[in-house]
Parts: C-alpha cells; structure tokens; sequence
C-alpha cells in the first residue's frame, strides 16, 4: 500500500504524523479497513473520497486517534486550577459570570470530568452558577463516549473508592459519571487546524491542552496555539501537560511558573506572585516572565479541595505484626508514584518512616533526594546522594541527582563532572547526555553541547530504554527531548542527526 499521498493529506488536514513504524503499521491497517467497509475498489479513489466526504474522514480519523487518559491526570495543575485560578477569576470577573473552561483534545472525557470533579470539590453546588465547561475533540467516536461517562477500571488509576463512589454509579459496563456532574459539561467535535474556529468556541477564560501536543511537531503545535489563542479571551490562561512545557514555548504565549508549575498566559491575566524559575528550565520562545501579584483569593465559605488526599491509596502497604511488634511494609512503586506526582509532602512522610526501619534503603535515600531537589535544598540533596553512592558506587540515579543539584544551585563546573560520571557509567544513558548538553550549552562551549545534542538524538532514536537509571522519574519525555535537542542543534549552526 503506498503511504505517503495519505500521510501528506492527513498531516494537512488535522496534524496527526506518522513517520515511524508504527504510525505507518497503524496507517497502513486503518485504510486496509476503510477500504474494505467504504467499498473503494482502490487506494486513488479513497484519496478522493476522503477529501470530499467529511463524514468518511471522520471514520478514518476515529481509527488513527490515540486516546489513552485517565482520570484526576496530573492532579497537580487541577488543585491550581480550583484553589489558585479561579478564585483569581471570580474577583476579576466582578459579577461577569460564567467562568468558561476548555478542555481541548478532551478524548473520552475523563479530563473534563476531572476537572468538574475538582471544581464540585472546591465550590460545591454553586459551581454551576458561575462555571461552565467543554470538551472538544476531532474524533466523534470518542466525544460519544465521554457524552456516555461510561469507564472501566482502566481510567481509575489512583482513584479511591470514596471518590468513585462520590461522582460514579455502578454500571453493568463498569461506572458511570453521576448526571449531575454530565451535566455540567458540554462536548464538541472540533479540529484544532481548522482554517477557522467556531465561533460559539471563543470567549474561554481558561484552555488545558494536555499530552496531545507532543504527537505534532513544531510548526503543527505553533498553528494550534495561534487557534487556541483566538479562542481565549484576551486575558486568559492555556495548562498544557507538566511534560510538554519545554516544547510548547513557542513565542505564541508568555510562559509563567507558580508553584513549581508552568502554564502560559495571553495578555495580563489574573496571576499571583511568583516562585523563581529553575535554573535548569529551557524556554524556547519569548523570555518566561514573572507574573505580578493579584489581589487576595477571596474567603469562600466553600469546602476545602482535599482530592490530592484522596485520589491514591497510601504508599503504606498492610500492618503486619512480628514478634507481637506491629509494623507496615511499603510499596517503594507507590512512593514512587507519590514523587512523580508532586505529593511531596505524602513522600517524605512515607519516607521517614521506611527510613527509620530501613536506613540504608538507597531506593527510599534516591527518593527522598528527588524530593528534596525540587524543594531547593541542594546542599541536602548532595549528602544523600554521597550516602548513596557509599553503598552503590556506579548508582546513576546518584550521579544524576548531584548533578541536577549542582545545575540548579548554579554550579555549572560540578554539574558537568557528575553528568559526565553517569555518561561514563553508563554511556547509553541519554538523560545525563542530555543535562551534559544543556550545561556545556550554558557554559558556551558549543562544540560539546552539539556532541552531546547529538549523542542524545542517535540514544532515543534506537530506543533509549538503557539508561541505568532505576529508581528515579526524571519527567524527561524522549520524544520531546528530542525536539528540544534538534532545536538546539540548529541553534549551535549544526544539522541535527540521529
């Protein structure tokens, strides 16, 4: 079957890239049963059909979207949302209700449920007087199913049972989204590339555009924004994924950092004071600007948001009695998954106490130095880290660790000999050349940085699972790395390879 007619027109159309050997697998299958069901006797003729048949389009595209979420996703940027944004926007707004939300690329809906479900937390009944939500997405098919809120396990990942039981009826097809909550949000089918947005789309005060973007590249993710942009309102805020920032910092937005999170903004948006941003953050576009401060969030006499609490069990695993003693064992995936998600204070009390059975656990010592690096305590991060590297001599996980302490504390020469310790222990760990390259960069050596730039994209595009690193999750996306690295790359006046 050839390919590329139909890669070229889809790319078009609505974004969506398939230059691997999966994407092409998943191409050549998709058209092989359109073909079939649409009765085209050839692939010419489909060709045709597709670019003058919407309704055929849409089939196609409902087979090539990819559409794997869950719900409370990142919960972190939802707790921001409820308990930082919009209290923000209920004061600006002065009266001027409603409060319009946009989930974009919204898949199945477990997104804009998500963030009902969080807002209904924090505002209770009165959410719907003064908040509305939407959902888009190109596939139809999908968009029919969050219209449902029918879900499987699958989406409930980390999901206590009280939560469920709050927002979900049980269901012969698993659970349901209550229908007080399916009424809050509204659902559309929309291709962000469209030549025009529709103009009951405009007006949104704020946009989430999360893990979609990384699937197009950089002139697609730029188009995207300029139509996100014109369906904000002139103030108004776009969250995209904790994992896509880097890459999305195009020149289209503002990039602003709170909390240790990163969104972008249009205009002079409602904004809090904020924290200083990593030493080792790359922005790619216009320069990240400090946001100035807004009045106070008003005292709601509204519940507080306690999800984060909630939406995964305890890392604590079950009490076990020994010797008549009463102790708990500690699931160290589930303490993992504590740190990936910011719950940083959940970990380090977790930590304490397996620590304080286990002092020499280098896996609990790795994580609570992760934990501490993100808190700044850079000093601290290096004795755990040496702790570490006393028993484990060639740990990774260790030599990143320092590393990222030194880089961020702005010792840019003890950054780059512990890079260059995990490169040298491990050659095939393309995180450490990839930190190796951001720091030769910052130093002006740019002959190094483009042999490491390089070493990077040769790593990920053979597979980049050897890293060595065991324990750590070091929030590097290889497919956005690698357009970070390519960007560099043409930046330092060398064609990028790999």
């Amino acid at each position: 079957m050839v390919l590329a007619p139909f890669k070229e027109f889809i790319s078009e159309a609505c974004g969506l890239r398939f230059n691997d050997k999966s994407g092409e697998e998943k191409l050549g299958c998709a058209l092989a049963e359109r073909l079939q069901e649409s009765g085209c006797a050839d692939q010419e003729r489909y060709l045709g059909k597709i670019r003058t048949d919407h309704d055929e389009f849409q089939r196609l595209v409902n087979l090539l979207t990819i559409n794997e979420t869950y719900f409370f996703r990142e919960s972190e940027q939802l707790h921001l949302l409820a308990e930082r944004i919009v209290p923000r926007l209920l004061i600006r707004n002065n009266g001027q209700l409603p409060i319009k939300i946009l989930s974009a690329g919204c898949s199945s809906g477990e997104e804009p449920y998500s963030l009902t479900m969080s807002l209904r937390e924090r505002y209770g009944e009165s959410l719907s007087r003064f908040c509305t939500i939407t959902g888009v997405d190109i596939d139809s098919a999908v968009l029919a199913k969050a219209r449902a809120g029918h879900y499987g396990e699958f989406s409930f990942r980390g999901v206590s049972a009280e939560l469920r039981n709050r927002y979900f009826d049980k269901s012969p097809r698993g659970w349901q989204v209550k229908g007080d909550i399916r009424s809050l949000v509204s659902f559309q089918e929309l291709n962000l590339l469209a030549p025009v947005m529709p103009q009951s789309l405009h007006g949104f005060d704020v946009i989430f555009f999360r893990n979609v973007s990384i699937y197009f590249d950089e002139p697609t993710r730029r188009q995207i924004q300029q139509n996100l942009a014109s369906l904000l309102k002139e103030d108004g805020i776009l969250i995209i994924g904790c994992s896509e920032t880097i890459a999305n910092d195009l020149g289209v937005f503002q990039m602003v950092e709170e909390e240790g999170l990163f969104y972008f903004i249009k205009g002079n948006p409602p904004l809090a004071e904020q924290h200083t941003p990593l030493v080792g953050t790359v922005s790619r576009g216009t320069q990240m600007q400090p946001a100035t401060r807004s009045a106070p969030a008003p005292e709601l006499p509204l519940p507080v948001l306690t999800l984060p609490e909630t939406w995964q069990r305890s890392a604590l695993g079950e009490t076990e009695t020994v010797n008549g003693a009463v102790s708990r064992t500690v699931d160290l995936a589930a303490l993992q998954q504590l740190v990936q998600e910011k719950r940083y204070d959940e970990a380090l009390s977790q930590l304490a106490t397996l620590l304080a059975e286990e002092p020499g656990n280098t896996d609990a010592l790795l994580l609570k130095a992760a934990v501490l690096l993100n808190r700044k305590q850079f000093e601290t991060v290096r004795s755990v880290a040496r702790q570490v590297l006393e028993k484990k001599q060639w740990s990774i996980d260790a030599f990143l660790l320092s590393g990222l302490a030194a880089k961020w504390d702005e010792k840019p020469e003890e950054a780059i000999s512990w890079f260059k310790q995990a490169v040298y222990a491990c050659h095939t760990c393309w995180p450490a050349h990839y930190h190796l390259a951001d720091s030769y960069n910052r130093s002006g050596e740019a002959e190094l940085a483009k042999r490491e730039y390089r070493a990077v994209l040769q790593l990920i595009s053979h597979g980049g699972t050897e890293t060595g690193i065991t324990v750590l999750a070091l929030g590097l996306p290889a497919a956005e790395i690698r357009l970070v690295s390519e960007h560099q790359l043409t930046k330092l006046g060398s064609r990028p390879k790999g």
